[in-house]
C-alpha cells in the first residue's frame, strides 16, 4: 500500500499548528454558602496556587441490564454525581487544611444533627484557561466537601506536604441545559 505523502505532510502541518490544551490550564474558585458570613468558611484568597492537580469524572450515566432470552438489553437509568478530588499543597500556616477542617466541622453538629444542604453547599467552579491566560469556559458544580485525605509527613522526604480534598456533587441536574431542550 503506497503512502500519500502529501496527505501526511498536511496532517503534520495541521498538528504542529494546533493549540493543544495542557493539564495546567485550569483555575478553581470555591464559594461558601452565604449563611457562613464573610470570613467563616470562606476559602483562602490564594487557594488556587495550592492546587497541584484536579481529578473528576464529569459525566457518568448509570445503566441497568436485563437478559431476555438469549439477548442482553442495557438502558440508562440515572446520572451519577461528580466526585472531584484535588491534590493540595499547603502553606506553612496550614491555611488550606484549617479552612477545610473549619468548613467540614459545620456540616454535622456535635449533637449529631446535620445542617440543611443550603447551609453547607459550595459552588465549585473550574475555568479552562486560554493560552493567553484569560478564563475560558467554566464548569460549575454544587458540591459538599466529604474528605480530607491521607497526609504523609516524612523526615526522609524533602518535598512539599500534599493531601487530597474530596468534594461530591449534591445534585446532578445541569442548570445550563433547559429542561425543554431534553
Amino acid at each position: 500500500m503506497a503512502e500519500d505523502f502529501d496527505a501526511l505532510r498536511r496532517l503534520v502541518a495541521k498538528m504542529t499548528k494546533t493549540d493543544y490544551r495542557h493539564g495546567w490550564q485550569f483555575r478553581v474558585e470555591i464559594s461558601a454558602p452565604k449563611s457562613f458570613g464573610d470570613a467563616k468558611g470562606k476559602s483562602p484568597e490564594d487557594l488556587d496556587i495550592y492546587i497541584k492537580d484536579i481529578t473528576y469524572d464529569p459525566i457518568e450515566i448509570e445503566t441497568e441490564t436485563e437478559k431476555i432470552g438469549g439477548h442482553t438489553f442495557t438502558w440508562p437509568v440515572s446520572v451519577s454525581p461528580t466526585t472531584i478530588t484535588m491534590t493540595m499543597r499547603d502553606n506553612v500556616d496550614q491555611r488550606v487544611r484549617k479552612w477545610f477542617e473549619a468548613f467540614t466541622a459545620n456540616i454535622i453538629d456535635t449533637d449529631g444533627t446535620v445542617k440543611n444542604l443550603d447551609q453547607v453547599e459550595m459552588k465549585f467552579t473550574k475555568y479552562v484557561l486560554k493560552p493567553d491566560g484569560t478564563d475560558g469556559d467554566p464548569e460549575t458544580w454544587w458540591v459538599i466537601p466529604t474528605k480530607l485525605g491521607e497526609i504523609t509527613e516524612s523526615r526522609d522526604e524533602c518535598g512539599n506536604i500534599e493531601f487530597p480534598l474530596v468534594f461530591v456533587q449534591t445534585r446532578t441536574t445541569r442548570p445550563e441545559i433547559p429542561s425543554q431542550a431534553r
